[in-house]
């Protein structure tokens, strides 16, 4: 039986019809009656529920499940506070663009600023980064109209197909519930008119003028930032392999390219002018090298920018085209269209193949770089994973010691927080097969440590924490060490804690290491099969 609550049974109606087939379910009251429906279905087969009892680490293990299935999650919360703990979640979901959905129980607007527990404005609490659709309520004798059913109906067919308009991102369904609040009395879910929206895709989205710019560039360059909507490895390896373009790719752009843009960490701009591109085709999220965007932002340079931007995207300060389409579809449209084998490209390759790193801009210290070349060795002998990277060191050592484009890499690059990193890979490691590998620093982890909290934490999680007992990019900040404040208060360092305890608790197979000669056979153990979640911690005392 479902509840009796006609705004809770028609959402639940359309989140069947919309193929909203995940959610991930927190403790409360007030949504209670939210859970239970979602449960019927799952009893069913139709929804999979995952329990998580923090809600800002839940949000972020939906998150994670959006990456692993390509397909819109919900998270659903109680009333008050634990909505606002899915704010960082939200914004990270609207970077990226991935259909994260919020499913809220509000209580009562009249009571609002009374005293009354858990109570708070709720409509636009997630903004700006998704609005809110609050459905309709029954009255208070019970009674429910045709005009309320009809406003549900819309509102949350507006709000479901807002998970994937134009590249996708957050949506926030607002559902006023009243007392009493648990009664199960509905044999069946109502049949829901869904709407359908149809977007045209355009084969050849690219004008004439942006091709011909390209075309005519002497060094015409495909820079890739974070990218997870869909595959793009063909369009890409078609224009390498060719020497189309000069493709540079972040280490989160998931494809490979032409040269690692650690060639670029020490290049003198003058000097060094001919591997410079003069046009940039620029599309994904995040771009983490801050070398090379520095360059870039120096140069006289030309950027097209393609994607469903909201606004100007103009990360390297030479916007001069933006066109709003499907990646896909406009790097087809390039490897038709440009000459192939173009001597500049060869010759920047050469150049780059040349170009000596003997000081790197952010040179780890000797027990840092022995864990990042044991990983990446230990790595190089598997397949089958997902590499999931914590922030911030964590990320920009990866970009060091790995290569893009040869396994997944994923990370919360959207609004580049601390927060969900461990939680974002859970949520990936639920719905995936293979390993999930999450290599983070103590501080990531200590934060986001509830992402363990799970009554299902799948066994092919696996944690890599790499705990020196503080901020490691706070190391290398130019000037901060002159600050007394800069050890014990911004690098949050001054004691050094250790994983064991959150492992036992959370039931997670706890091993640590130090990193000695002993530390590649610890990885190998780590890396090896078992019935529960693993943690390595590598103290190390850079």
């Amino acid at each position: 039986m479902y509840c009796h609550s006609p705004q809770v049974n028609q959402l639940t109606a359309l989140l069947v019809a919309h193929g909203v087939e995940r959610a991930v379910v927190c403790p409360g009251s007030r949504n209670g009656v939210v859970v239970h429906n979602l449960h019927a279905l799952q009893s069913e087969g139709r929804m999979q529920l995952t329990a998580v009892t923090d809600e800002r680490s839940a949000a972020f293990v939906a998150l994670g499940m959006t990456l692993a299935t390509q397909q819109a999650v919900a998270v659903c919360v109680t009333s008050g506070s634990a909505l606002l703990a899915c704010l960082p979640a939200v914004a990270e979901a609207y970077y990226r663009h991935l259909p994260l959905l919020v499913i809220s129980a509000d209580r009562p607007q009249e009571w609002i600023g009374q005293w009354d527990g858990q109570t708070l404005p709720q409509h636009g609490a997630l903004m700006p980064y998704c609005p809110t659709h609050t459905l309709a309520a029954a009255d208070a004798d019970g009674t429910y109209t045709d005009a309320q059913r009809w406003l549900t109906n819309r509102l949350a067919n507006e709000a479901l197909l807002a998970l994937s308009r134009q590249g996708g991102g957050p949506a926030h369904i607002n559902v006023p519930v009243a007392e009493p609040l648990f009664r199960f009395t509905t044999p069946h879910l109502p049949h829901e008119r869904m709407v359908r929206r149809h977007e045209p895709q355009a084969t050849q989205p690219l004008p004439a003028e942006v091709v011909q710019l390209v075309a005519g560039a002497r060094l015409p360059a495909l820079v890739v930032g974070q990218y997870e909507r869909g595959d793009l490895r063909a369009e890409v390896a078609a224009l390498t392999a060719r020497r189309q373009m000069l493709v540079l790719p972040d280490i989160i752009a998931d494809v490979e390219g032409s040269h690692r843009l650690l060639a670029f960490d020490r290049m003198d701009a003058t000097a060094e002018a001919d591997c410079l591109p003069d046009v940039v085709v620029h599309l994904g999220g995040n771009f983490v090298c801050k070398r090379f965007k520095a360059l870039l932002r120096q140069a006289e340079v030309q950027v097209v920018r393609l994607g469903y931007d909201e606004g100007l995207a103009d990360t390297f300060c030479h916007l001069t085209h933006t066109v709003r389409c499907g990646e896909q579809a406009a790097l087809q449209q390039l490897a038709a269209a440009l000459p192939p084998h173009n001597p500049q490209v060869a010759r920047a390759l050469q150049r780059l193949e040349a170009l000596a790193v003997p000081e790197p801009v952010l040179q780890p210290a000797p027990q840092g770089a022995f864990v990042w070349q044991t990983l990446s060795q230990a790595l190089a002998k598997r397949s089958g994973f997902t590499l999931h990277l914590g922030n911030s060191l964590s990320i920009r050592l990866a970009a060091r010691y790995l290569r893009s484009g040869l396994y997944p890499i994923l990370a919360n690059r959207g609004t580049n927080g601390i927060e969900g990193s461990l939680s974002a890979a859970v949520g990936y490691a639920t719905a995936m097969w293979g390993l999930s590998i999450v290599v983070l620093g103590d501080l990531s982890f200590f934060y986001d440590a509830n992402a363990l909290w799970n009554v299902a934490l799948p066994p092919n999680l696996r944690i890599l924490l790499v705990n020196n007992g503080r901020g490691g990019i706070f190391d290398h900040l130019p000037g901060l060490s002159q600050s007394p404040a800069s050890k014990p208060y911004i690098a949050a360092g001054g004691q050094h804690f250790d994983a064991q305890g959150i492992a036992q608790a959370f039931h997670v197979d706890y091993h640590r290491a130090d990193a000695t000669h002993a530390l590649p056979e610890a990885i190998e153990a780590w890396l090896g099969e078992g019935e529960r979640a693993k943690l390595l911690e590598v103290r190390t005392d850079d």
